[in-house]
């Protein structure tokens, strides 16, 4: 079983009915100093000699520890390891070692001859098997 019910209300209603004091004036008069007091402040105000002044509390507080830990774990993760280094070759028993040069100069796989290459080649138009169509 559900009961829904919907009540619509004004916040001041409410307020009526929970029996709690109207305390719209008492806003109105509070936000009206802040504005005053704030407005006052930052005619005179300078950051550089605020914090020229409160350097030394900022940097002892929690809280600007913890942006400083956080920030060099950041900039941390963001620097790459250097790669490892390349493992050396160990040189076969009783083969003495070729010099670097010797071994990039020395070829790989033979090529192959003129002939060989053209019989795998497809039949080129006109040549041999190439069937007039």
């Amino acid at each position: 079983m559900q009961i829904k019910i919907e009540i619509d209300l004004k916040p001041e209603e409410l307020r009526r009915f929970l029996g709690l004091p109207d305390v719209a004036g008492l806003q109105e008069d509070v936000v009206q100093f802040l504005r005053e007091k704030i407005g006052s402040a930052s005619e005179s105000f300078d950051p550089a000699s605020f914090v020229k002044d409160n350097i030394k509390t900022i940097r002892n507080s929690g809280a600007w520890k913890k942006v400083v830990a956080a920030a060099k774990a950041r900039a941390s993760s963001l620097v790459p390891e250097p790669p490892p280094a390349p493992k050396k070759r160990a040189a076969r028993k009783g083969a003495p070692a070729k010099p670097r040069a010797a071994r990039k100069a020395a070829p790989r796989k033979a090529a192959k001859p003129q002939a060989a290459a053209a019989a795998d080649a497809p039949a080129a138009e006109g040549g041999p098997g190439h069937e007039p169509g």
